[in-house]
């Protein structure tokens, strides 16, 4: 398969595998918990809106105002008395994050619910309790028991005075608090607390919606005025909106074509902001701004007890004004909720100051933004399948420097989109999760290539070199230059009779494939008997066998390997379609230097001492004795179980010191009879001859071929003989004879 298509599907692959784990929920509360937790702790704290201020039922008051130590035993007249100075001070919204649902006295009920009644901008928080209710069969009987989430309201003399109530339901996590609920889930699209704080807050925004709206659909109802019921405005506006799905960009575009109503500052923001609430769901992400108390957070003492003027150096003119009771100042309450900016050694954020935050986001339109499903996928595909694709078409060093980098740029623009456009891009799955499953599989990937591409240069290299020698230089290249041994070596040395004339006849190819099954018959033998074959040149093959001394077994191997080739020879001579290659072979043995011989850029790997050579002039000698097979009598002496000829002592042209050399004929256990070769004549012909009785070694020479025929050795001293009757050797001619041609 090409490699261009197997990237391509490793791609598509890695990117269906990131599309699959995202659906996953488990990846999904990863990316939640650590995802969404990274982007917070990379973007830092940031300043909440001014419009926002926390007051907070601490410690610090109870003591200053002589109140109990338990918010909820405080007189309701003391809360009347704030939203009096709240109002004087010009507060826009207040919200009470207190629960009011059980009577304390008649007078103080009504002096609060007389003040909520005047203020006409305070808005109280309904409490939500568990309850079982049973379901009944058709018997009557309880058929099985269902819990349901029950609101409880404030008082009703208190919830008639506010401007309106909502409860403030949040996500049942155990353990970190990242969302709340805009809408509370099966109450019948009821607005929770903090969007009803925001809808009476930009109670001009919401005119504005609800004139459009009438504009854009005129068969639609009237809206409820947003001071008249808060509640019932909201409610209707939200069902409209689940109904008609497309009116949010409807409204958006109307709004962009009308100079009369621009879009830009605050009150266009806002104005987005409740169109984003009606058309998205109702479970949205908290965009923190801190840890606690990064919202401005006064003391309920401090209110209480400052003067006209320090109340108004406080600027809670046109402020929204959450009131509750804070973790931070009041460390056995329980209200306070583990977040993304929750230390071990901080406290939690308090449940006021996460009504508030949501507030805020609402007022400044910055919620965080997941990404919208396909949006999600089509990021993790493309992030997949584009890291795969990369890693496969580049080396470990560049796929590393490829990963990290890309890793590193994902982080800052998820980080930059993050801070500017509140937009959660996902982090666990693209960065912890695919990027380093790639990485390691382009490393495996990319080590099992290395890992075959090396099995494939030994391989080829072992075509060349013996294997113990590829081994060392896998390990150690130095040793071209540094590794040589000097060994006690049997050398066999093959020509091929006849080459010449075919590479003449013969087309290229038609060669090339007849010298490929001749060396596969010339290898067999002499792999199967442990030689190392070193070099071929043409029609000539050298090998070795080694040893760090002399060895008769290895010995043994050689001259059986010898044996074989010239038995192979002969088979592949039978079924070569006419194309013979008759062999000679050569033996000979001593110590050579092994090793990397050359220089430069080009080295070879062959022994190096007279035996090589000599093994060749053996090889050559076989032309004129007319044989197949000599060895020299180094290679012969130590063995035992072949059946051979001693044909004499040769100086081979160029050297000095004679060779005693055989035919190598066969193994001792192939059934040849030594009578049947008669060595008798031949033996007492070369005696004879060393003696220079020419005509008595000529007779005995006579003999053999006539009991023999063609008898190689026997016709070439026969030739001698003759020579030297006509001119005799010199006096110190001691049966050596000396060759003059190759």
């Amino acid at each position: 398969m090409p490699r261009a298509r197997k990237t391509l599907l490793f791609s598509l692959a890695a990117g269906l595998l990131g599309v699959l784990a995202a659906l996953l929920p488990q990846v999904a509360a990863l990316e939640e918990d650590w995802g969404l937790h990274l982007l917070f702790r990379l973007r830092g704290a940031r300043p909440a809106p001014a419009e926002v201020v926390v007051v907070a039922l601490d410690r610090q008051s109870s003591k200053a105002l002589e109140l109990p130590m338990e918010p909820r035993l405080w007189p309701r007249s003391v809360h009347a008395r704030l939203i009096e100075r709240l109002t004087a001070a010009g507060a826009a919204v207040i919200v009470f994050d207190l629960i009011f649902n059980e009577p304390q006295s008649p007078q103080t009920d009504r002096d609060l619910a007389q003040v909520l009644a005047q203020a006409g901008n305070v808005i109280l928080t309904q409490s939500l309790v568990d309850e079982t209710v049973a379901v009944l069969d058709a018997q009557g009987r309880p058929a099985v028991r269902v819990e349901i989430e029950k609101t409880v309201p404030p008082l009703a003399l208190l919830a008639d005075a506010a401007l309106a109530q909502a409860p403030f339901p949040l996500p049942k996590v155990p353990i970190k608090l990242s969302r709340y609920w805009s809408f509370k889930p099966g109450g019948g699209d009821a607005p929770t607390m903090p969007v009803a704080a925001f809808m009476a807050f930009a109670h001009a925004g919401a005119r504005i919606l609800d004139a459009r709206l009438s504009a854009l659909m005129p068969e639609a109802p009237m809206f409820p005025g947003a001071q008249d019921d808060l509640v019932a405005a909201v409610e209707q506006r939200r069902t409209l909106f689940r109904n008609r799905p497309e009116l949010g960009h409807r409204l958006l575009a109307d709004l962009a074509r009308d100079p009369t109503q621009p879009l830009a500052g605050p009150s266009g923001l806002r104005l987005r902001s409740m169109i984003r609430l009606y058309r998205e769901a109702a479970l949205r992400y908290l965009n923190f701004y801190g840890p606690a108390a990064t919202i401005r957070t006064l003391a309920y003492s401090q209110l209480m007890q400052a003067t006209p003027g320090e109340l108004a150096a406080l600027d809670l003119a046109g402020k929204a004004i959450f009131i509750g009771q804070t973790e931070s100042y009041w460390p056995k309450a329980k209200d306070g909720f583990h977040t993304v900016y929750a230390r071990p050694a901080a406290v939690d954020i308090s449940g006021v100051e996460i009504a508030a935050t949501a507030f805020a986001n609402l007022l400044d339109d910055n919620a965080v933004r997941p990404l919208s499903l396909p949006l999600h996928l089509a990021l993790v595909f493309v992030w997949g399948a584009g890291l795969t694709a990369a890693c496969r078409h580049l080396p470990a060093a560049a796929a590393t420097a490829v990963v990290l980098g890309a890793s590193g740029l994902y982080l800052l623009g998820a980080g930059w989109q993050f801070a500017g456009a509140h937009r959660w891009l996902p982090l666990v799955l693209p960065l912890c999760m695919l990027g380093p499953v790639i990485y390691l599989g382009a490393l495996i990937h990319d080590l099992r290539r290395v890992s075959r591409e090396r099995r494939t240069i030994r391989q080829a290299f072992g075509y060349f070199l013996p294997n113990p020698v590829v081994d060392q230089l896998s390990r150690n290249l130095q040793a071209i230059q540094t590794e040589q041994r000097v060994v006690h070596s049997i050398c066999l040395y093959t020509d091929a009779a006849r080459y010449t004339h075919l590479s003449e006849a013969m087309d290229p190819r038609r060669l090339t494939t007849l010298m490929n099954e001749y060396y596969a018959a010339v290898f067999k033998p002499i792999r199967e008997n442990g030689g190392l074959i070193l070099q071929v040149v043409g029609d000539s093959v050298l090998a070795l066998w080694t040893a760090a001394r002399p060895d008769a077994q290895l010995h043994a191997r050689a001259c059986t390997a010898a044996l074989g080739v010239a038995e192979a020879v002969a088979h592949f001579n039978v079924r070569a379609n006419g194309h013979r290659l008759p062999t000679r072979i050569g033996l000979h043995a001593g110590e050579v230097v092994l090793g990397h011989i050359g220089a430069g850029d080009h080295f070879e790997y062959r022994p190096v001492g007279d035996i090589v050579n000599t093994a060749a002039r053996l090889e050559g000698l076989n032309k004129y004795l007319d044989t197949r097979v000599l060895v020299s009598d180094e290679v012969l002496a130590p063995v035992s179980g072949f059946v051979s000829r001693y044909v004499g002592a040769f100086v081979f042209v160029g050297k000095s010191r004679s060779v005693k050399v055989h035919e190598l004929l066969a193994r001792a256990d192939a059934g040849m009879a030594g009578a049947g070769l008669a060595p008798d004549y031949f033996s007492l012909g070369l005696a004879a001859f060393a003696r220079r009785e020419w005509t008595v070694a000529a007779e005995h020479f006579r003999q053999t071929m006539q009991r023999h025929g063609a008898h190689g050795p026997a016709r070439f001293y026969l030739h001698l003989c003759e020579a030297y009757r006509q001119t005799s050797p010199g006096e110190d001619w001691n049966g050596t004879i000396h060759m003059e041609q190759k």
